[in-house]
Formats: C-alpha cells, sequence, structure tokens
C-alpha cells in the first residue's frame, strides 16, 4: 500500500500555526483601531469570479488555479487570491452603505505552482481592501498601514524596500503596450517561451521577468513614465510626496506591475532584503474599474495583501526579540468592548494630518496600557473618513453606528485641538489633542 503523506506543495501546522495567530492577532488589532471590519468568504468560487478578474495572460490563470467541476457540472476555483471574492461578496451582499466600506480577510489560499522556500500550494494570506474612495488618501492609509504592521512584528524598514509605480490608467496603458510590443518585436530572439507568449496577449507582464537577460534588456526598453496622462502623472507625485510626509521611505520602480490585471494606477510592493527569489512578501494597489468589471456598481478600491509564509521568513531573519505591541499584552486586545470613534476631516487636503493625528492617539494608548485596561477592556477605534462638509460626515458615523465623532478640520489642526461629538448624547466638548486620553478615560 502506497504510504500516505500530505500533497505536494502543502504543510500541516503545529508550531507555524502558533506564528500565524499571533501575526493575525497583530494584524487584526492594527486593522480595527483604523476602522476596518473582517470578512471571510469560502475557499470556493465559481470559477468566472477569477477568470473574469484576473486577465486572461495572468500565470495563476494560465497555470496556477486548482480549477473542477463538481457533481451539478459547476466549475469551481479554489481561490488564488482574495481581492475577488472579497469583491464578489461586496456586490452580491450590496454592502455599499456607506461607503467607504474598510474590509480585512484571512485565510488559504490555493496556486499549482513549484514549491520552494516561502511558496506553496497552499499558502496564507492577510489582506485589506478600501472600497468606494477614488482619493489616494486610501492608498496612503493602506501603505501606511501596511508598513506599521511589518514594523510591529519588529522587522525594521532597514530590513525591507518598498517599491512604487504608477500604471496610469487604460488608455495610457494601450498606448504604451503597442509602443513596447513594437520594441520586443526586434528583440524576440532574446525572449524566452514564456516572454513570447505573453508578447502576443500582454507585453506589459515582460516588465514582471526574473529572467536575468530579460532584465537587461528591459533597460533600453520604453518606460510608462513617459505613457502617463497628466492627472496620473499628478496622483503618482502626490503620492510619493505624501509617503516622505508620512515617513514611508519608498523607491519609484519604473518596471514594477502587478502580477493580476486588474491593477490600474498606484501599486507598490515590499520586497525583503536576503530573501532570494520569493522576495515580495507584501504588495497592493488601485483596482478602480474592478468591481463594475465584476457586475457591481462603477466604485473605485485599492487593498494589498501578505503572505504569512513569506512574512515568517522574514520574522525569522530580521526580528531580533519577542515583542507585544508597545506593552499591550495580546491577550487584552481583541476583548468585545468597543469605544468606536469616527474620524471626520474636512478637506482632503487635511486627511494626511489626521492620520498623523490619530497615530499619537493610538501611540498614548499603547505606551499608557495600565491606565486604559483599568477603564476599558479593548482598544480604541477611529474611522477615518474626508468628507467636503460636516453633515455627509456624520451621516457617515451615524452609518457605522459609531459612538462618538471626532472633527478635525483645518481650525483644529491650527490650535491642536479635537472637536467630539457624543452621537448618541448629541453633545458636544473641544479638546486639546494632548488631553484625548484623560477625555477618553473620564466621559
Amino acid at each position: 500500500m502506497k504510504k500516505l503523506t500530505n500533497v505536494r506543495g502543502t504543510n500541516d501546522l503545529f508550531e507555524e500555526l502558533i506564528v500565524h495567530k499571533y501575526y493575525s492577532l497583530i494584524f487584526d488589532y492594527l486593522t480595527y483601531t483604523h476602522g476596518f471590519v473582517e470578512i471571510e468568504t469560502p475557499i470556493l468560487e465559481y470559477s468566472d469570479v477569477f477568470k473574469k478578474t484576473l486577465g486572461s495572460t495572468s500565470d495563476i490563470i494560465k497555470k496556477e488555479t486548482y480549477t473542477f467541476k463538481d457533481r451539478s457540472n459547476n466549475e469551481l476555483t479554489l481561490r488564488p487570491e482574495g481581492t475577488a471574492p472579497v469583491i464578489r461578496s461586496f456586490i452580491e451582499k450590496r454592502l455599499n452603505e456607506p461607503l467607504p466600506q474598510k474590509l480585512t480577510y484571512s485565510g488559504p489560499m490555493f496556486r499549482y505552482d513549484r514549491p520552494q522556500s516561502g511558496r506553496y500550494r497552499q499558502f496564507h494570506q492577510l489582506g485589506a481592501e478600501i472600497i468606494g474612495e477614488k482619493d489616494i488618501s486610501a492608498d496612503l492609509e493602506l501603505i501606511y498601514i501596511a508598513k506599521k504592521f511589518i514594523n510591529l512584528l519588529g522587522i525594521s524598514d532597514k530590513n525591507f524596500e518598498i517599491h512604487v509605480n504608477s500604471l496610469g490608467d487604460e488608455k495610457g496603458r494601450k498606448k504604451y503596450a503597442i509602443e513596447l510590443k513594437d520594441f520586443f518585436q526586434d528583440h524576440k530572439k532574446e525572449l524566452t517561451r514564456e516572454s513570447l507568449e505573453r508578447l502576443k496577449k500582454n507585453p506589459l507582464r515582460i516588465l514582471d521577468t526574473k529572467n536575468e537577460k530579460e532584465k537587461k534588456l528591459l533597460i533600453k526598453s520604453p518606460k510608462l513614465k513617459n505613457f502617463l496622462s497628466n492627472e496620473s502623472l499628478d496622483t503618482f507625485d502626490e503620492f510619493k510626496e505624501h509617503c516622505k510626509d508620512l515617513k514611508i521611505p519608498i523607491i519609484a520602480n519604473d518596471n514594477l506591475v502587478r502580477g493580476l490585471d486588474y491593477y490600474n494606477n498606484i501599486c507598490y510592493e515590499f520586497i525583503g532584503k536576503l530573501l532570494g527569489a520569493q522576495n515580495t512578501f507584501l504588495a497592493g494597489g488601485r483596482y478602480d474599474g474592478l468591481i463594475k468589471k465584476m457586475g457591481g456598481p462603477d466604485y473605485p478600491g485599492c487593498g494589498f495583501a501578505t503572505g504569512m509564509e513569506r512574512i515568517a521568513l522574514m520574522d525569522k531573519k530580521f526580528r531580533d526579540k519577542d515583542i507585544m505591541i508597545q506593552g499591550i499584552p495580546p491577550s487584552t486586545l481583541l476583548q468585545s468592548q468597543e469605544d468606536h470613534y469616527a474620524v471626520i476631516v474636512i478637506g482632503k487636503e487635511n486627511k494626511i494630518k489626521a492620520l498623523k493625528i490619530i497615530n499619537i492617539l493610538l501611540e498614548d494608548q499603547t505606551s499608557n496600557p495600565d491606565k486604559y485596561n483599568e477603564k476599558r477592556f479593548g482598544p480604541l477605534k477611529f474611522n477615518l473618513i474626508c468628507k467636503d462638509n460636516l453633515s455627509k460626515g456624520l451621516k457617515y458615523a451615524n452609518g457605522i453606528s459609531a459612538g462618538y465623532a471626532i472633527i478635525i478640520g483645518e481650525n483644529e489642526i491650527s490650535k491642536q485641538q479635537l472637536t467630539i461629538k457624543d452621537l448618541n448624547k448629541q453633545s458636544q466638548k473641544i479638546i486639546k489633542i494632548k488631553d484625548f486620553t484623560k477625555y477618553h478615560l473620564t466621559k
């Protein structure tokens, strides 16, 4: 009788399970405090969920999905990534009130790939999505949270790089694809079989090559940035400037593309040093148009995902010591008591400053855990929303069942203060930012 073993590329988790739960705990804590809600989708989806979204030229659709027909002749696929199922659920369950929706997910994904260090056929991801916000403040909030999550694990900035690029809009990419195709037609002899196939269907995917000869060829190839619209260029410049303002060390990489065809405009990858070929451990970007393509309303969206197995490699190499989240024991992080603040920012130009203020308030909580644990059981929750007038912001705050609204406009920023409205009692108070802890513990 043949010996029974686990399927190649899968693992039985023992000690690793504890590590995964630890990563999930920190991720859940961090995203919760920024106003995200967890969603869980099935690991099985109808295959069209991925065929319509990932693109016919993506490696996933071409050769990596676990796809089969059930007894009713329905074609099903084990999910290879998390964004498409979340969007399918958003459309099906009509989760468009209020907007934006801030969702997180976690769980196993499946891809038929050659197993190696950090890459398995069943792997585990953590992800976050913001649906319904077109402004780059959503992209900035996500990349900020992503970096903060990695730092909370004890992995410092010196051990990874954050590469960013703009993929522009569809019109600009089509022009670029024609130019890129013409360039590679003159160098077909230097391309691998896989790149020749990509040349026929989607030349941009050649930019993602791992072949060293092709990488040298890319140095001479046309650059996508020369085909971006003025709007895409301005958005990317603004994104880079705000990253600097938020102390997010980024590197502009003209050849960065995402492996999934639904991305556009801002995209980024976190690349670990000394990890070898599988060095990307977190990636994300914007996918405006995806929801409409899947049959839903024309809402914008953006998100990121990270693989726990890849994080574990980073953790093993670079974490100096075991840590807790800035002094708060993990057992106290996710209990049921909820203090939910909707942070209403008046004017988009103030959102980055408001994000910094929220970080100050969260750091004050985590640096004074004893004060909070005496009075409260769970972490504070700050749901940041930018509106052009207060009434829209308060409508959103009531829609997400927040207990309080923190109002931040130009006046509050200049005077270093917060306007706090109790949404149940309909009372309002103005306090200094430095006095928030005292207010929260005595209200």
